[in-house]
């Protein structure tokens, strides 16, 4: 999403269903979520430390914020879907709300969660190797969203969209499935 964003809020992949707005405010719509994805993960982070622990709070983030705010921001590239004029308001509730959030709670929670599976002293340098991985499996999954969605949205930015909410929606089953119930 973020490395299309500012062309599908101003129409440049469909012109007659898009949010209308001018490059500026695009921009600024962009930005606005970025700051708000590079502030929450205090709310992750307090979320973890104090009520629910890593795994719960991890959920709550994934459930509560990311997937929903993913979904939204897809569903309001069909033409239609939401209602018979482009929704600028919902579109705003996931891009400055539900997405940012999701992503917030989730930077100071997933990559600590994975190295907690390691014992601190018996298995270190399987600590350090897992950041190191880690690391990598972010960059390269950044880098083939790069080159991917915006080829793909110049072609169907519905079809480009689904793509990563399909992954997201394959990663929380595979974390779900991953662990016992915990509640």
């Amino acid at each position: 999403y973020y490395y299309t964003l500012t062309l599908y809020l101003t129409g440049a992949y469909n012109e007659d269903w898009n949010a209308g707005f001018a490059s500026i405010t695009a921009a600024s719509y962009v930005s606005m979520s970025t700051m708000v994805a590079y502030s929450t993960p205090f709310v992750g982070a307090f979320l973890a430390d104090t009520l629910w622990g890593d795994y719960k709070s991890i959920l709550f983030g994934l459930l509560c914020f990311y997937v929903p705010g993913v979904l939204l921001m897809t569903l309001t590239s069909v033409p239609g879907l939401l209602g018979e004029e482009f929704s600028v308001s919902l579109l705003t509730l996931s891009l400055l709300v539900l997405w940012p959030m999701g992503t917030g709670c989730l930077k100071s929670l997933v990559n600590v969660f994975g190295a907690k599976q390691f014992h601190p002293l018996l298995q270190s340098s399987m600590i350090e190797s897992y950041y190191v991985n880690f690391y990598m499996a972010i960059n390269v999954g950044a880098l083939c969203g790069i080159g991917s969605i915006p080829i793909l949205a110049q072609r169907n930015v519905t079809l480009a969209y689904s793509w990563p909410l399909g992954l997201l929606v394959a990663g929380v089953v595979v974390f779900v499935a991953g662990a016992p119930p915990p509640f």
